[in-house]
């Protein structure tokens, strides 16, 4: 089972590949728009134009697209940043049941307007009692400190995007980062699902 926070994450990154869709699309265009300049308007010219448009655009990085780069990092970010809200709503809610009076009001008092680094990330769920909930979290050709730096890369890198106009991003790296941050969501998941049970003894989610 996956919690409702990894449900809602999984559906918004929808719009990270839609970003990523844009980014191909709009190679094709560029790439047809140049070769219909250049060419005589012949059938073959024509057809020319028709594999621009119908094939993938290969490597390379145009000067219109890299926009768009960017922006699917700062939106995976912040749907990131909400899974971890998210997440930390639902773990509380299970946890804190029955041992405070009022849940909604501690839920509220925490710190979740943070960026999704390891830092804020292991500061808010300590506040419920999982210290390190990072720790162990790893998967295959991902290891624990490798997940951590790209962690903390990945932060970095979105801090640069959104507070400076120069930086540009390679469609594979939004690529790969989606892929990266897309399993750190289900490793985080599972292991709080995990932790839970043994502190209450029974599955949240």
């Amino acid at each position: 089972m996956a919690s409702q926070a990894l449900v809602d994450f999984k559906e918004r990154t929808n719009e990270v590949e839609q970003l990523i869709e844009a980014h191909s699309a709009l190679t094709r265009l560029r790439r047809a728009e140049k070769a219909m300049k250049s060419q005589s308007q012949t059938l073959q010219s024509v057809a020319t134009v028709i594999q621009h448009l119908v094939s993938q655009p290969g490597p390379g990085r145009p000067q219109e697209v890299h926009a768009l780069n960017n922006a699917a990092i700062a939106l995976l970010s912040a749907h990131l940043q909400g899974f971890v809200k998210d997440l930390y709503e639902e773990a509380a809610s299970r946890v804190l049941d029955g041992k405070v009076s009022d849940v909604p009001s501690v839920i509220k008092a925490a710190n979740t307007r943070g960026n999704p680094n390891e830092q804020n990330i292991t500061k808010l769920f300590e506040s419920i009692g999982f210290p390190d909930i990072l720790d162990g979290l790893k998967w295959q050709r991902m290891s624990n400190k490798s997940l951590r730096g790209k962690l903390r890369a990945f932060n970095e890198l979105r801090n640069r995007i959104v507070h400076s106009s120069s930086e540009r991003v390679h469609k594979s790296r939004v690529s790969n980062y989606l892929k990266v941050m897309t399993h750190f969501a289900e490793q985080l998941d599972s292991k709080l699902e995990r932790d839970i049970s043994q502190l209450t003894g029974h599955y949240s989610w």
